[in-house]
C-alpha cells in the first residue's frame, strides 16, 4: 500500500474520532457537571406563613390544594468534583413562620463556583408566604397568599395572583408583577420593570437604574405621582391627572384625592403609564 495512501486513512480515521467526540460532548452531554434532583415534602405543624429566607438558585412557589409542604429540589454544580452532598436544605420554625434555606457545608476549590439548589415548592392555598430570597437565580411566585417580599441577587422577578401587598427586588434582571392586592416598591439595578399597580402601601417607588418602566395604575388610586428620566420618553397614557406640572424628563402630578407619593423612576430608559 502506498505510503501517502495509508497516511491519509490515518488522518481520515482521527479526524472522525474527533467530530465522534465533539458531537458527544455538545449533543448528548448538555450538562457537564453534577445534578441530584430529590422530592421533599413536610407538614406545616400549625405554621401560619412561609419563607425561604436564603437560597442559591431559582425558587418558583404556588399555591395548591393540599396539606402539606411539597418541594422538588434540583442541586446541581458545574464542577464534577463538587460536593453536592454538602449542599443542604434546612427548615426551621420561628414563631409561625416555617423558614428555609439552602447551607453549603463545604470548601469550593479552584476554578469551583458554590453549587446552585433550585426549588419548586407548592403550598396550601391557605399558608401565607412571606419571603422569598435568592443570591443568584430567577423568582416566580403566583396564586399565594399574604404580603411578600422577594428578593434576588441575580435574577427576573415575577409575581402574579397574590392576595397581599408586594415588593420586590433584583440587581441584574427584570421585574413583572400582575394581580396583586398593593405594590410595597420595585427596585431593579439593570433590567425593565413592568407591573400592574392597583393599589400602594405608603411611600412607593418604582424604579430601575437601566431598563424601562411600564405601570398599569388603578383609576381608583389616590397618590401623588412623580415620574423622572434621565436619558428618554415619558408617556402617560390615558390616566387622569390633577394639577400636572412637566419640566423636561421630570413630571408631578395628583392621582385621585392624592396621598402617598408614589415615585416612577429610571436613569436610561422609557416610562410608560396607563389606566389599569
Amino acid at each position: 500500500m502506498p505510503q501517502d495512501l495509508t497516511r491519509r486513512r490515518l488522518l481520515g480515521g482521527l479526524s472522525a474520532a474527533g467530530v465522534a467526540t465533539l458531537a458527544g460532548c455538545t449533543g448528548s452531554t448538555p450538562f457537564v457537571g453534577r445534578r441530584i434532583e430529590d422530592s421533599k415534602e413536610f407538614d406545616p405543624d400549625g405554621a401560619e406563613t412561609i419563607a425561604i429566607v436564603e437560597s442559591t438558585g431559582d425558587v418558583s412557589v404556588a399555591g395548591d390544594d393540599r396539606d402539606t409542604v411539597a418541594m422538588d429540589v434540583v442541586k446541581q454544580a458545574s464542577s464534577v468534583r463538587t460536593d453536592l452532598e454538602a449542599l443542604e436544605l434546612t427548615r426551621e420554625r420561628v414563631d409561625d413562620v416555617l423558614e428555609f434555606r439552602s447551607e453549603y457545608r463545604s470548601e469550593t476549590g479552584w476554578f469551583e463556583s458554590e453549587p446552585a439548589m433550585n426549588l419548586d415548592v407548592a403550598v396550601p392555598e391557605e399558608l401565607a408566604v412571606d419571603r422569598l430570597r435568592t443570591s443568584t437565580g430567577r423568582i416566580t411566585a403566583r396564586n399565594v397568599r399574604g404580603d411578600l417580599a422577594a428578593e434576588s441577587s441575580t435574577g427576573t422577578v415575577r409575581i402574579e395572583s397574590v392576595d397581599g401587598t408586594v415588593a420586590a427586588e433584583t440587581s441584574t434582571g427584570s421585574i413583572e408583577i400582575r394581580d396583586v392586592a398593593a405594590v410595597g416598591s420595585a427596585f431593579a439595578s439593570t433590567g425593565s420593570i413592568d407591573a400592574e399597580i392597583p393599589a400602594i402601601d405608603g411611600d412607593t417607588d418604582v424604579r430601575t437604574s437601566t431598563g424601562g418602566v411600564d405601570a398599569a395604575l388603578s383609576p381608583d388610586l389616590d397618590a401623588e405621582l412623580e415620574v423622572s428620566t434621565s436619558t428618554g420618553s415619558i408617556d402617560v397614557g390615558d390616566l387622569e391627572l390633577d394639577d400636572a406640572h412637566r419640566d423636561g424628563d421630570f413630571l408631578r402630578a395628583t392621582l385621585g384625592d392624592g396621598g402617598p407619593r408614589l415615585r416612577v423612576e429610571t436613569s436610561t430608559g422609557s416610562i410608560a403609564l396607563s389606566t389599569l
